[in-house]
């Protein structure tokens, strides 16, 4: 089973994620915050099945 840690930024990664230097460095931040709640949606989802009972990998 995978574990996810969360690793909390240091500064210098909080300005960056926070005041991208151009366009194309808001729209990478923007695709990865996208990925990552689609993670977490498909992570909770699984959760919520597994505890139901509804366990696809058996």
């Amino acid at each position: 089973m995978a574990h996810i840690t969360e690793v909390v930024p240091n500064d210098t990664e909080l300005e960056a994620m926070t005041n991208p230097k151009n366009s194309k460095a808001a729209e990478t931040m923007q695709h990865r915050r996208e990925v990552k709640r689609r993670l977490e949606d498909y992570l909770e989802r699984a959760e919520l099945k597994r505890a139901l009972g509804d366990d696809d990998f058996f």
